[in-house]
Parts: C-alpha cells; sequence; structure tokens
C-alpha cells in the first residue's frame, strides 16, 4: 500500500472508533479491530522509517474529525521518529485535550506525564 492508501485506510478507522457503542458488543469489537488495525499502520510506518512518508502521514494531524488528530498524535508520539516540529503539533492537539475536564482529560493528563517522564529517561 501506498502512503496515501493508508491514510484513507486510517482516516476510515478513526470513523469506526468515532462510531463505537459500548453497550454493543460487536460494535466495541469493531472499535478494537480498528484501533489494532491504525498501530499497524503506525508500526509499517516506523518499520519503513521513510521521514517523506512520515511527513506525509502526519498531514492527518490537521483533520479534526472523528478526532483523527488526536489518534495520530497519540500513535506517532508512541511509534514513530518525528522532527521537532511535528513533536509539538501533535503534543498541542494532545494538551488542549488535556486540558479539559473529564476522564478524557484525566487519560490523556496521564498519558503526558509517562510521555515526558519516557523521554526523559531516553
Amino acid at each position: 500500500m501506498d502512503i496515501n492508501e493508508l491514510k484513507r485506510e486510517y482516516l476510515n478507522l478513526t470513523k469506526t472508533c468515532a462510531e463505537v457503542d459500548y453497550s454493543d458488543k460487536k460494535s466495541v469489537n469493531r472499535n478494537n479491530s480498528a484501533v489494532a488495525r491504525m498501530y499497524e499502520i503506525i508500526n509499517l510506518l516506523s518499520e519503513k522509517n521513510n521521514q517523506t512518508e512520515i511527513l506525509n502521514f502526519a498531514e492527518l494531524l490537521t483533520v479534526k474529525e472523528n478526532k483523527t488528530n488526536l489518534w495520530v498524535a497519540t500513535q506517532m508520539l508512541e511509534k514513530l521518529k518525528v522532527d521537532k516540529k511535528t513533536e509539538q503539533i501533535a503534543l498541542k492537539i494532545i494538551k488542549k485535550v488535556a486540558n479539559g475536564n473529564g476522564a478524557e482529560a484525566m487519560g490523556f493528563q496521564s498519558w503526558l506525564s509517562e510521555y515526558k517522564s519516557n523521554k526523559n529517561v531516553a
């Protein structure tokens, strides 16, 4: 698959995640499969380590629909070697959510703490 096909697939997967109904086991299974495939796509990019493709994929950080930008931000920072500019854009997206209220904000506050502690160790 080329990078544009991977981006299209990733966009469809974030739509699946946005539509999850946690009261429906089949919907939850679809969500879990979508997340697993999203990580497979990120891992493919990691294995190839092609900075041009990674920067192309990072264009998805501008897509707010279905929280695509948030999915991309966290997964890229977890799995890929990105340049400083991309890292800063991704962190800004995550910090915006972390500064909110509720469980999602708390989850991303925790994610940021873990990310920072891992960065200091490296």
